[in-house]
């Protein structure tokens, strides 16, 4: 196998860092099925508060947190509003019409990253019948993954929750990386987040813990929330030594998340001199997705794993690059350097 020096396949190949494993190893543990680790408890609470949120659970995964609350706010037999290109759709292996029993019903995104407000509100509009499965739930993605890490636009993510809301559909953020809105821009989580039933979040992609996301919910919720979290198999016990890597992480790791945005505009300058790889046209935060020609994916991903560069082949024509708090600056530039004279 061959040894790749710059992993940039994923920001969940990012380590915890000897502190972060320090502070673990410290960490006030206890039960947490019985609500008795002090450190997930804290870890919930301070969540909530920068969230302006009532409640927040932490989750193992994100797929998990997702599973949780789309459920928590559906009904069996119910259509869920989704992107063609989210996370949700594409990669949680059908959870929501195996443990749900629910329908996902897609609709394209628009440059954006967004469901178009026009699309949606068609698909909302739609008159009663009893043929009709009822669409009581709307999900958004931010940033957007597979569009390349876009920061979606808050007047838009407004039209769209009144729009459901009109219609009496919940509005629920996929925010695995939302992180990395805040990093970007100078925002504040509770704004980001304002107006959405539930919103999940995760610590193992951009902020480099080993594990763990997290759910925000109201305390009305949050009892639908723990009982569907144990039944996914999410009900965990002395958990606190993975709520101590998240708390250092939003102490430490996220005040200094941007380096990550910096990488990757360094790459990007790379990418964009090398003749079989096309930059996109924005480039918000730490995923670039480039394309090449037709078919040849696969290919360019391993002639970069041979040249000690790990990428990811989204599509047969798209590659994508994710910086994350693991890589140096030698590390960066040394990618950036194959890049740019890569296919020439």
């Amino acid at each position: 196998m061959t040894r790749i020096k710059v992993d940039l396949r994923s920001d969940t190949v990012s380590t915890p860092s000897h502190s972060m494993r320090n502070a673990m190893s410290r960490a006030e543990v206890g039960d947490d099925v019985f609500g008795e680790d002090p450190s997930i408890n804290y870890l919930e609470d301070t969540v909530a508060g920068m969230a302006g949120f009532e409640k927040a659970v932490f989750m193992p995964t994100g797929t998990m947190s997702n599973g949780v609350a789309i459920r928590a706010l559906t009904t069996a037999g119910d259509e869920v509003i989704c992107g063609s290109k989210s996370h949700a759709y594409l990669y949680e292996g059908a959870q929501y019409a195996m443990l749900g029993g629910l329908q996902m019903h897609r609709i394209d995104e628009n440059e954006s990253g967004c469901i178009p407000p026009d699309a949606l509100r068609k698909a909302l509009n739609r008159e009663k019948d009893q043929h009709f499965a009822p669409r009581t739930l709307v999900t958004l993605e931010n940033t957007h993954n597979v569009m390349g890490g876009l920061i979606l636009p808050q007047t838009m993510v407004k039209e769209i929750q009144s729009i459901a809301s009109l219609k009496k559909a919940s509005s629920y953020l996929d925010g695995a990386r939302l992180w990395h809105v805040i990093a970007a821009t100078g925002q504040s989580l509770d704004k980001l987040v304002s107006g959405f039933r539930m919103v999940s979040m995760c610590f193992s992609k951009g902020l480099g813990c080993p594990v763990g996301s997290i759910l925000l919910c109201s305390s009305e919720d949050e009892e639908r929330v723990r009982f569907l979290r144990k039944q996914h198999g999410g009900g965990m016990r002395q958990a606190g030594i993975l709520a101590a890597a998240c708390i250092y992480a939003l102490e430490h790791h996220l005040p200094v998340l941007s380096r990550t945005h910096r990488f990757a505009a360094k790459l990007a300058k790379g990418i964009g001199k090398s003749p079989v790889l096309e930059l996109p046209k924005i480039v918000d935060t730490n995923i670039i997705i480039a394309k090449t020609h037709e078919g040849k994916a696969e290919t360019v991903a391993s002639s970069l794993a041979a040249l000690g560069i790990g990428c990811l082949a989204l599509s047969p024509s798209t590659v994508r690059f994710v910086t994350h708090l693991s890589l140096s600056e030698r590390s960066v530039k040394y990618a950036a350097d194959v890049l740019s004279a890569f296919g020439g």
